[in-house]
């Protein structure tokens, strides 16, 4: 027997929250995970900070956390990449070896630091062989950008084959890396937005990409999503998407600019709108307050600095619905998404207006 803190979850969360602990490197990963009647066990590495519970308490509705004397079995530690890379990197680099990447269905994109930029071909084939799931590994070579959001990045190891199928919250996705925008970050926000709409709902999501919001409210709430998007390829995918998850009844893709698309349906108007375009999401809020219902809900994401998050972040929205003559009713929500830069978060603003 052995005495370690864990996670109880019902099993139909199991996955998010399996995803949350390896990202947040919570997960003990030497130890078997258990079930136990409609519940998953996790183990994870240590007590949870206040921080962290309040995070997982607003996310998962059925979730407790104990100090418990398990039997469990206990496995192969899995290989990490540090351990496999410090004996062939020098000792005064180990500080630059990446410590967490993206992993896209069969695909891992990673940044490498400059200082270790001449070991990239290295770190890509060590990856590839500590993760036999893994075919291909990409690095980025410069932020994202550009109208269509997408990532400039080089093959370090595997098949040069950008292309893949990735799995979340149920739904299956087929993508490009090289053609589309698309973060495995967000799965757990694309899930928290799913979770507030009630059926019968309208929705706009204006900045759909490959439909992981449209996509997943669709499928788990049988209600119509209008899922807009100016570029052609995520259209593309979006709409191969819609035939995979068979929710072609409920999502109907748009290709255009946003700001174009509204005018072609003037008279429609929505209960809940997407606006996940962080950069230049306040562009676009006086076409989003026009198409909102009364009482209407708009998910709101940008970029902000540590230091304005919270007060300043909602004093800015605050100012940008003056310019339309609006004033926000109700914040419903606020909450950091992702880290996106160093002391840079990815937030959100669920909020409505009157």
């Amino acid at each position: 027997m052995t005495e370690l803190w864990c996670i109880f979850v019902k099993k139909r969360d199991g996955e998010r929250l399996r995803r949350w602990l390896i990202q947040n490197s919570l997960l003990v990963t030497n130890v078997k995970i258990q079930s136990e009647d409609d519940w998953i066990i996790f183990p994870i590495e240590r007590e949870l900070i206040e921080k962290e519970r309040k995070e997982l308490e607003k996310t998962f509705k059925n979730l407790r956390v104990e100090y418990q004397d398990r039997d469990w079995a206990i496995t192969q530690k899995r290989k990490d990449l540090f351990s496999e890379l410090k004996s062939s990197i020098p000792e005064k680099l180990h500080k630059y070896i990446p410590k967490s990447f993206d992993t896209i269905g069969q695909l891992v994109i990673l940044e490498i630091p400059e200082e270790i930029g001449d070991f990239g071909n290295l770190i890509g084939q060590t990856i590839l062989d500590i993760n036999p799931s893994i075919s291909s590994v990409f690095k980025k070579l410069e932020p994202i950008s550009g109208e269509f959001r997408l990532r400039n990045v080089e093959l370090l190891a595997g098949v040069n084959k950008s292309e893949t199928i990735y799995k979340e919250n149920k739904c299956v996705f087929e993508l490009d890396i090289k053609k589309v925008y698309f973060s495995p970050r967000l799965v757990t926000e694309h899930e928290r937005v799913c979770s507030l709409v009630k059926r019968g709902e309208s929705i706009l999501d204006l900045f759909a990409g490959i439909g992981p919001f449209s996509i997943l409210i669709a499928k788990t709430k049988k209600t119509p999503v209008v899922a807009v998007d100016i570029n052609p390829d995520a259209i593309y995918y979006l709409k191969k998407n819609i035939l995979l998850n068979k929710v072609e009844k409920f999502v109907y893709p748009v290709e255009g600019d946003a700001r174009e698309v509204i005018k072609t349906i003037p008279e429609q108007k929505f209960d809940r709108i997407i606006m996940n375009l962080p950069s230049k999401a306040s562009e676009f809020l006086d076409i989003a307050l026009d198409a909102l219902t009364e009482g209407g809900i708009i998910h709101f994401y940008e970029f902000t600095s540590e230091s304005d998050y919270p007060e300043k972040a909602i004093g800015d929205l605050k100012n940008q619905l003056k310019k339309y003559n609006r004033t926000v009713k109700e914040i419903v929500n606020i909450r950091k998404v992702r880290a996106y830069a160093p002391y840079m978060w990815h937030i959100g603003i669920d909020f409505s207006v009157q």
